[in-house]
């Protein structure tokens, strides 16, 4: 469909941004701080943001029937603050950057719009959207390697506004991606808060929502500090480029992952998908938390397990969902991402600035058999087998 492609490039565009910001925003921090706490901030703070907003947002595209015109507005206000990144210290940068993700979370509604384009193959859409996503990320990681080595971190330095400048256009440009598609209005339901509340099949999605912050918080004790950890092993590269060469080598294996993910909840099952990340998350950071050697960590880092896990997660409450009310349920699945992401983030930073980092890895891996054994509790939401996924 010629309006799907619009929602791919967005996507795309975006996941660009993410790829870049990665690598470079953690080390940024720490370079002009020297202090492993604003690091975790940096990145907990802006998902604290995203709880709310990520319902919001929904809930406004499900009251107007435009999730396109949401994206485009918040997009653009979102990608503005860019431009002021360079020019402000660490308080600024983290005030800024929370008002920022408040806005441009709104980009999680490229799922529900996903979903829409084809509703009998929604996990098969979803993986082709974060397919693309990964795609961006790859190149995103890489260019910020490139283009903002380690020793041109510190404010105001004609690198970091080259970084941020390209990050603000590259976000404006995934905004206006949309404007030439054409909406998809719907009429509204809801009409007071009771009934703007009461959505979809509410005991699985609080279970999918339960899974959704377990999860992040696993993966984010690593994610959030991850950069800054890579300086400890023996690689003798540029701590940028080490970062965003292992960011990139983690979302080349999600290019692949993320299309076989949504194939095979539509084939197989959404349940068992999910099930399955919780334990290959268990295996992997268990084996991390065993080894310092710098290629098996890569190799470890470069399993796709967060492609299945959001892949499984975001098609499951699709499911659980009527189109007038997608919006909400994706934007409550995302909600609880981000603050189990919030909540690993800030663990990480205390944890990694009390120099204990080696045992975070067997704790994610405690909390990901713990949000394993909770998706246990999903029913299967697949009713159908669509012919030739696979």
């Amino acid at each position: 469909m010629k309006g799907y492609k619009h929602v791919l490039l967005a996507m795309g565009l975006s996941a660009i941004i993410n790829g870049m910001l990665y690598p470079i925003l953690s080390l940024y921090v720490y370079n002009i701080s020297e202090d492993f706490f604003l690091v975790g901030l940096i990145m907990a703070l802006p998902f604290l943001a995203a709880v709310p907003m990520s319902f919001v947002w929904g809930m406004v595209s499900d009251r107007i029937g435009s999730r396109r015109i949401v994206i485009i507005i918040t997009g653009c206000i979102g990608a503005s603050m860019f431009f002021i990144f360079p020019f402000v210290d660490t308080t600024g940068l983290i005030i800024l950057r929370l008002v920022q993700v408040a806005f441009l979370t709104s980009m999680v509604l490229l799922n529900a719009m996903a979903t829409e384009f084809f509703p009998k193959r929604k996990g098969t859409s979803i993986g082709d959207l974060a397919l693309v996503g990964a795609i961006g990320q790859a190149g995103g990681a890489l260019a910020a390697g490139i283009l903002l080595p380690s020793r041109f971190m510190f404010i105001g330095s004609d690198a970091v506004t080259l970084v941020f400048s390209i990050a603000g256009i590259v976000t404006i440009l995934a905004s206006l991606s949309l404007v030439p598609m054409k909406g998809r209005a719907r009429k509204a339901e809801f009409t007071n808060l009771r009934s703007m509340l009461s959505f979809g099949e509410r005991r699985g999605i609080f279970i999918v929502s339960l899974v959704a912050l377990i999860m992040p918080l696993s993966g984010y004790l690593i994610f959030s500090v991850f950069p800054v950890y890579l300086k400890s092993l023996e690689i003798p590269w540029d701590s940028t480029m080490v970062a965003g060469v292992f960011t990139a080598l983690s979302a080349i294996t999600g290019i692949f992952a993320s299309g076989i993910a949504g194939r095979a909840c539509d084939r197989y099952g959404r349940k068992w998908v999910l099930v399955g990340s919780g334990a290959a998350y268990f295996l992997v950071w268990v084996g991390m938390g065993l080894t310092r050697q710098p290629l098996l960590t890569a190799i470890l880092w470069a399993i796709p397990v967060w492609s299945f896990f959001y892949v499984s997660a975001i098609t499951m409450v699709s499911d659980m969902t009527k189109p007038e009310e997608r919006g909400r349920g994706i934007g409550l699945v995302n909600s609880s991402i981000s603050m189990g992401a919030a909540a690993g983030s800030i663990l990480a930073g205390y944890v990694l600035s009390r120099e204990v980092m080696d045992n975070t890895f067997f704790l994610a891996a405690i909390v990901a058999l713990v949000g394993m054994f909770v998706a246990l509790a999903v029913r299967e939401t697949l009713m159908h087998r669509p012919k030739r996924i696979l």
